[in-house]
């Protein structure tokens, strides 16, 4: 079973390890959408939707 973690303890740990913050955003996406961790509190059972995103 997938350990659960809010957004911010997430945010937080892997902000310790990133390089970048785009580093952080795309493993934080691909952790929560194949289901290593799971959301809890304010974002419990939350996914990211990728086709919203855009380059830029």
């Amino acid at each position: 079973m997938a350990p659960s973690i809010t957004l911010l303890d997430l945010v937080n740990a892997v902000a310790r390890y990133a390089r970048s913050e785009a580093e952080v955003i795309a493993t934080i996406v691909c952790m929560v959408n194949q289901g290593h961790v799971r959301l809890c509190g304010t974002f419990k059972g939350a996914r990211f939707d990728l086709t919203i995103f855009t380059a830029g």
